[in-house]
């Protein structure tokens, strides 16, 4: 391991986003409208994540989403629709305008075998070195979790996964990882798929944002179809355990992850978005909304 960190590393400027999934626990909210444009505050919560790429370094996003929401996002996205006049003060709106102005943003639809592997698959000829893996109902408040994947990989220049924190009661909802810090990092010894409380004391679940390197690409690259004919993003980890490979994880220290994919995550993220919005406007000396004004209570996932 101590090879892997004195390894020099590519800076990272690309990121792909999976936006595909068919949202069943969402129906029939997600019936017409995709999930990831689901509003957290005024903004969707695909753009929160875009935000977030682009305050890490992100310069180039590749959008990966299904047939059905192809032209919506593409509108979402597209700099030619401009904002209504009234509008065009609003301190959101002008954030929203400057991210599309500085970020290539290219929207493409799913093509393959279903899976969670497979939005990165489908660009794989696109991709020239390491990107940020995301998906596109997961959101962070109250930290760049992508800014921490990339100083993990800085150092280490293996692949890192975002974690975070779980009740022991919902490990057996999430994938586990099992790992040992060394020189400030955290080292991935095992990865278990959604475990029973009796195969780890870990409460490490990790969730959608990754560090996939060239390496690892290729292992998914071969990842044959897994459980219910998927292609599945942990088995191109786990496979690259087996192999002796370095993998690395980043734990979220400040912030929190939500997902929008199923209600209570969905509820439990605008209440999150709220409060980081009116936080936002108390720093800025804004009045915030009754509506900004949430008590909200911290995830117990």
């Amino acid at each position: 391991m101590g090879e892997a960190l004195m390894t020099a590393v590519r800076d990272i400027d690309t990121a792909v986003i999976a936006a595909a999934g068919s949202a069943t626990r969402m129906w029939p909210a997600s019936k017409v409208i995709p999930k990831e444009l689901f509003p957290l505050g005024k903004l969707p919560a695909i753009v929160h994540l875009v935000s977030e790429l682009a305050a890490a370094g992100i310069r180039n996003v590749i959008l990966v989403v299904s047939e059905q929401s192809l032209s919506l996002i593409r509108a979402l996205f597209d700099p030619s629709i401009a904002p209504p006049s009234k509008s065009k003060t609003d301190p959101l709106t002008q954030a929203f305008e400057a991210l599309l102005a500085t970020t290539k943003i290219t929207v493409v639809p799913q093509k393959g075998t279903y899976g969670n592997a497979t939005p990165l698959i489908t660009v794989a000829d696109q991709l020239d070195g390491p990107c940020i893996y995301a998906f596109g109902d997961d959101v962070v408040f109250g930290e760049n979790a992508t800014r921490g994947l990339k100083d993990t990989y800085a150092v280490a220049g293996r692949p890192v996964l975002a974690v975070q924190r779980v009740s022991p009661s919902r490990i057996s909802s999430f994938g586990i990882i099992e790992g040992h810090n060394e020189n400030g990092i955290l080292f991935v010894d095992r990865l278990i798929e959604k475990p029973s409380p009796q195969e780890t004391t870990s409460t490490l679940a990790s969730f959608g944002r990754y560090v996939v390197t060239e390496d690892l690409l290729e292992t998914l690259l071969r990842i044959r179809p897994g459980r219910e004919g998927e292609v599945w993003f942990v088995d191109g980890i786990i496979e690259q355990l087996k192999q002796g490979q370095t993998v690395c994880a980043f734990p979220l220290t400040k912030g929190t992850w939500y997902t929008v994919g199923d209600p209570v995550g969905y509820a439990q993220a605008v209440a999150a978005a709220a409060k980081s919005l009116a936080a936002d406007a108390a720093r800025d000396g804004l009045q915030a909304s009754d509506a900004e004004r949430v008590e909200i209570v911290p995830r117990t996932i």
